[in-house]
């Protein structure tokens, strides 16, 4: 069967008059549809034709915004394609002439052509198409997909389930093609987690068949501009059963996606490779996954962390900020990064707070990163919100029998939760990213879903690139 293939061709709304390609018939129609405020209209004789006019008002609207809404319209070019069953694309460039509304475009076809089919028997054609244009070359549509590469691999690692992703296999995971891109990986023995006494790591992983394993992953090219490194510590909980404080209902069915955030720390590692980043950076992945026997960790119990500090178990379901907590002593001690920055679906409270419109963020001692990263959240539309990390809160985890504990007594879920992750950061500047809203949805929005999104990936790889020309 002959494959069948659409042109899909770009006009700003102001040239319409200019147009010489079209019949008469053709453009009276587009005309028509522009004045309707239509984005784009489909054209489907004799040939298969996408027309697609730069978005109204496009000089008026704030940059992420109309960013957003082009590729909203490359996402609905795409769900009709798919109803016409058109796998293959020619897109040309005539007048639009913007490399960043260009680049928007063929970001959300990248990223919306994605499905996770590895069980399936039968696979839907890839989507692939060829661009003509002044203002995109091979090399910067390189570096595109190069980006949207590293997402799609982040979210079929968030896909997988724990049958086909337990703790080793994440950590196969993050050597496979390292070498070629430059970045150097270490995936700990569990004899060595055990010497460095990791006891968040180890007390999780105490409930486990498998065992736990911590992988380092470094690149720091030739000319980094950084001596200390940017840390990027990713919760690795392969599957969630919640230990002993097992979960009920519901809340245990998308449980395989816990270990997003080292999916996100694993691929912004990878894509700041391709882009051949000069920043030295660093990703820690503690891994294991969360379930119940004999030996499960029990409320009540003290472990002792990485950098000797204690800790009183009160809720075993709060176990993805012990093993950050283990990476983050760990990045503090061996490191002294430029900036630590964990990345977590920690909690449930952060998903109550902001759905999945946004991460919920909080900071100490990294004030002077903040104006970059909402910048990159709106460009790239994978935003922030920002909550405070008062003293005040530090109450919550004080424990009678131990140095802390590692749940609060309910309040203010995702500040605690993030302010107990700091408190082994110690002077380092800190970064919390609170995923958990935003890594996995059951319905389609967009270029984004069903099922995972590696939502904030593009953020940090824009956010490190902002590093690299000196914004701060």
């Amino acid at each position: 069967m002959k494959t069948k293939k659409a042109d899909i061709l770009l006009f700003r709304r102001d040239l319409l008059a200019k147009v010489s390609l079209l019949e008469q018939e053709e453009l009276s129609y587009l005309k028509s549809q522009a004045e309707a405020g239509k984005d784009f209209c489909y054209i489907p004789v004799p040939e298969a034709r996408f027309i697609v006019l730069l978005p109204k008002d496009a000089g008026k609207m704030p940059q992420g915004g109309l960013l957003e809404k082009i590729r909203i319209t490359a996402s609905r070019i795409l769900d009709r394609m798919e109803e016409e069953k058109i796998s293959k694309a020619r897109i040309v460039d005539h007048s639009w002439q913007s490399s960043e509304c260009l680049s928007a475009f063929v970001e959300a076809l990248y990223l919306g052509s994605y499905r996770f089919d590895a069980f399936k028997k039968e696979k839907k054609e890839r989507f692939g198409f060829e661009l003509e244009s002044d203002v995109l070359d091979a090399k910067a549509l390189a570096r595109i997909e190069g980006v949207c590469k590293e997402v799609n691999r982040s979210k079929h690692l968030i896909d997988l389930p724990f049958s086909a992703l337990n703790a080793k296999q994440l950590g196969e995971w993050a050597g496979k093609e390292a070498e070629e891109l430059g970045i150097k990986v270490d995936v700990w023995p569990y004899a060595r987690i055990e010497k460095a006494g990791m006891g968040g790591l180890l007390g999780v992983n105490r409930g486990s068949v498998d065992k736990a394993t911590f992988t380092e992953m470094r690149y720091k090219p030739a000319k980094a501009i950084n001596k200390k490194p940017v840390v990027l510590v990713g919760k690795g909980i392969v599957f969630d059963a919640g230990g002993m404080n097992i979960k009920t209902g519901s809340y245990m069915d998308d449980m395989k996606t816990d270990m997003a955030g080292a999916a996100l720390a694993m691929g912004i590692v990878r894509a700041a490779a391709r882009l051949r980043l000069p920043l030295y950076l660093v990703a820690l992945l503690p891994a294991t996954d969360n379930r119940l026997n004999g030996n499960a960790l029990v409320c009540g119990d003290v472990i002792t962390m990485y950098d000797g500090t204690t800790v009183e178990v009160t809720n075993t379901d709060a176990e993805g900020r012990l093993l950050l907590a283990d990476a983050v002593a760990y990045a503090a001690a061996e490191y002294a990064p430029m900036l630590t920055v964990s990345m977590a679906t920690l909690t449930g409270a952060a998903a109550r707070a902001l759905g999945s419109q946004g991460i919920a963020a909080m900071q100490q001692g990294a004030d002077s990163y903040v104006e970059a990263l909402l910048e990159s959240g709106e460009k790239v539309h994978e935003r922030l919100c920002f909550f405070p990390m008062w003293a005040e809160y530090d109450k919550e985890l004080e424990s009678d029998v131990a140095d802390i504990k590692n749940c609060g007594n309910g309040p203010a879920g995702m500040i605690t939760a993030a302010k107990f992750v700091q408190y082994f950061a110690k002077e380092t500047p800190f970064l919390h990213l609170d995923v958990a809203g935003v890594e996995f949805l059951h319905k389609k929005d967009a270029y984004r879903g069903p099922g995972a999104t590696a939502f904030g990936l593009r953020l940090m790889v824009d956010f490190l690139q902002r590093l690299c020309q000196g914004e701060r």
